[in-house]
């Protein structure tokens, strides 16, 4: 331990070292989930926009062309799919955190508000941990499947669902440590 960090009879840490290693690690996620977030937006955003264009080309071939593409509609599936899972970190961020706007508005002005705060960020972490499990275990069973038409690996479309649920932990925390609830601030 650094001389600073204890305290003057050299029995252990300082009030304030704890509080100072918090900040640093709050301060640390909320920078990577700054980074991180905007791009897993971007790529949400740009995932919708090829599932789109995919799309468009589907309808092209199939009904001007009369030839339809083997493997547009699965790649629009497979992106509409990761657009889902990794817009979903951005939701989490934003505060569309399972919760019930009236025990929020209840507990507003009260210090329970933390502890609700609290075991709704725990539930959902809870939640997409499990969902990081089953959805890898998903991935693992499926990595001989092939996706008709794209001749790759189905896993790459079910990645998205592990992946996802990573981000949104991230953002889950972020969220727990710098708050976004405007749509229930605006109401008051």
């Amino acid at each position: 331990m650094t001389p600073s960090a204890t305290s003057s009879d050299g029995g252990g840490p300082t009030p304030g070292s704890a509080q100072r290693v918090l900040a640093v690690v709050r301060r640390h996620v909320l920078a990577a989930d700054r980074v991180i977030g905007r791009v897993v937006l971007v790529l949400a955003c740009l995932a919708m926009a090829g599932a789109a264009l995919s799309g468009l080309f589907q309808v092209v071939t199939r009904f001007v062309f009369q030839q339809p593409s083997t493997w547009s509609e699965v790649t629009t599936r497979t992106l509409i799919i990761w657009s889902v899972f990794l817009g979903l970190s951005a939701a989490l961020r934003g505060g569309a955190l399972l919760s019930v706007d009236l025990l929020y508005r209840t507990l507003a002005r009260t210090r329970h508000l933390v502890w609700l705060q609290a075991m709704i960020t725990l539930l959902t972490l809870l939640f997409l941990s499990i969902v990081v499990v089953a959805g890898w275990e998903i991935v693992h069973r499926v990595r001989f499947q092939t996706l008709a038409g794209l001749e790759i690996s189905i896993s790459w479309a079910y990645a998205a669902i592990p992946a996802g649920a990573v981000f949104g932990i991230l953002a889950v925390i972020a969220n727990f440590l710098d708050p976004r609830r405007g749509e229930l601030d605006a109401q008051r």
